[in-house]
Order: structure tokens, then C-alpha cells, then sequence
């Protein structure tokens, strides 16, 4: 079975392709950096270089693949308008052109990663334009399968990174209501677990699932064990929500990648934790795919920093 995959570099995209490989698929990848993906599967996986902006292109290339499967990842987490990364192309556009070619072209099942939030009513200009891509998804006519994920555990977790570099400058940072904001961490493990099973397993088709681990925590709390675990010590200040959606504001306009965004504020409408929003979305997404628990938060969140390498 061919599975033709975007995003298969990225953090969550690496392991969905390992998962596959190990279960006999042949993967096909949709690539902007061809070499960025043999340096990490090898002659493994068949790289082509996409642009996802033509459609074309993107019919150029899964008519010569003819994948059963299409696994869509591609995503952002901020905008750079200054090299033309908006969610509303990368989000909404993107998706809405690969769907269509794979309607076309004939594809069993199409695979699209959302994100824990995303609703009609949602503020934040991310969490729309991933709605906005799965109606285009269930409209389509196409047999799907759409995850929703909270925060995603790995050792290539970016908020790793983010807060390795920037605590290491400046042991302080402000946090919008004191990071009491609730999240409830899935491992990236059970993330291409269920991946993988939903391909074939017929009692996902045309479902979306909430994805979450076992733990709901804050992200002070969350923050607060990454730092004891690098022995450091960061005073974290509370500031309202308000302030620093405005401030955000400000940054965005004197900086190309400002810490925060206000629309990262505008995120926070909702706890990130499965089962808030009350739609037709499955809330045990672990569970109800991969048939067992998911892997405990404190396995999972040891795992990610003993293996995090900044």
C-alpha cells in the first residue's frame, strides 16, 4: 500500500514515516528540501520536491505516486508575512488544493491533522483556518480520518527549544494569567500509533478525534518540571490575558518572530483538554484507535527531556 505523506520532516512527520516503514508501507513524501528527508530515512522513502501553492503541481506529482493513502501534516504555528506564511495559505489553501487532487487522482482515505480547539466559534485565526480545511476535508466526499491533538510530547518538541534558548539569556519569563492555561500533553508516539491504524481500520473512517494523554496540566506546572529537569532556576511573572494579547501587538509589528503572538493569545478560548468542546468529535482518540491506554504523562514528558538534545 502507497501512502504519500507532507510533513514528513517535521517533528510529528518523523514518526509517522518510522511508524509506516516498520508496518510495510511504501512512503512517498511531498517535500520542499529533498535532502533534509534522505538525511533522515535514507533511500527508505521517495522524496519529491512540491509546491503546495500549485495545484498543478501537487496533481504532477500524486498521479505519478497514485497513493492509497494521503497523510496531510503541514502546518504552522506563527505567521511570517514577509515570506508569505500565512495560515490562510498554509492552513486553508494548501490543504484545500491537495484534497481536491486527491479526490481526483483517486485516493482510499485522506488523513488530516487539526488541532485540539478547533471549532466554528474559535477566535484565534489558527485554530479557524484548520476548521476551514477540515470542512473542506468532509465536503469533499473523500473517506477521511482528522485528529485533533493537544500539545504533542517528543524530544523534538519545539517549546523545548524555545524555552532552552530563551531561558538561557534571561531567567524570567511572563506568562498570561500566571500559565494556568490547561493542556493535556499526548505522546507522539500514540500520535502515529493512530495514524497508522486509522489507514486500514474502517471504524475511523469519516471521524475526527480528540487526542490527548493521560494528565491534564497547566503549563506553569508543565514549564516548572522542564526547568527542574535542566536544573534551572526561572521566575515566572503573571500578567493578564489582555496585556499581552496588546503587547503582542506591538511585537509583531517591530519583530519577524516575536516570542508570542496574539493569535498564540487568542488560542487560549478554551482549556486545551479533550472533551471541552462539546461537537461531534470523538474525545478518547488514543484509546478508541490504538486499543490500549496512552502512555502515562510522566513516562512520556522523561522520555522527551532525557532524549532532548538543544
Amino acid at each position: 500500500m502507497k501512502v504519500f505523506i507532507t510533513g514528513s520532516t517535521g517533528f510529528v512527520g518523523r514518526y509517522i514515516v518510522r511508524e509506516l516503514l516498520s508496518k510495510g508501507y511504501e512512503v512517498h513524501a511531498g517535500v520542499r528540501n529533498l535532502s533534509n528527508l534522505y538525511s533522515l530515512f535514507g533511500e527508505q522513502v521517495r522524496g519529491y520536491r512540491v509546491n503546495f501553492e500549485d495545484k498543478e503541481d501537487v496533481k504532477r506529482v500524486l498521479s505519478e505516486v497514485k497513493p492509497d493513502f494521503v497523510i496531510h501534516l503541514i502546518g504552522i504555528l506563527y505567521e511570517n508575512k514577509k515570506k508569505g506564511e500565512t495560515f490562510i495559505k498554509v492552513h486553508y489553501l494548501f490543504s484545500k488544493k491537495l484534497i481536491e487532487v486527491s479526490k481526483e487522482v483517486g485516493v482510499k482515505k485522506f488523513l488530516f491533522m487539526s488541532a485540539l480547539g478547533t471549532h466554528d466559534k474559535a477566535p484565534s485565526l489558527y485554530h479557524q483556518t484548520k476548521r476551514w480545511a477540515e470542512k473542506e476535508l468532509i465536503a469533499s466526499g473523500l473517506n477521511y480520518t482528522i485528529f485533533r491533538p493537544s500539545m504533542i510530547l517528543g524530544p523534538e518538541q519545539r517549546l523545548f527549544y524555545d524555552m532552552y534558548k530563551v531561558t538561557s539569556l534571561i531567567p524570567v519569563l511572563v506568562l498570561p494569567d500566571g500559565g494556568k492555561y490547561p493542556f493535556q500533553p499526548v505522546d507522539v508516539r500514540d500520535i502515529a500509533c493512530a495514524y497508522v491504524r486509522a489507514l486500514e481500520d474502517s471504524s475511523t473512517d469519516r471521524k475526527i478525534y480528540e487526542m490527548c494523554g493521560t494528565k491534564v496540566v497547566s503549563l506553569r506546572d508543565l514549564l516548572k518540571i522542564i526547568f527542574k529537569h535542566w536544573n534551572r532556576h526561572v521566575a515566572i511573572i503573571p500578567a493578564p490575558k489582555k496585556v499581552m494579547y496588546y503587547l503582542a501587538k506591538v511585537l509583531e509589528k517591530v519583530m519577524t518572530q516575536p516570542p508570542f503572538t496574539s493569535d498564540q493569545i487568542l488560542m487560549m478560548w478554551k482549556p486545551n483538554v479533550c472533551g471541552e468542546i462539546k461537537d461531534e468529535a470523538i474525545s478518547d482518540g488514543v484509546r478508541e484507535i490504538c486499543k490500549r491506554d496512552p502512555i502515562p504523562f510522566e513516562d512520556s514528558i522523561k522520555w522527551s527531556l532525557e532524549n532532548f538534545k538543544p
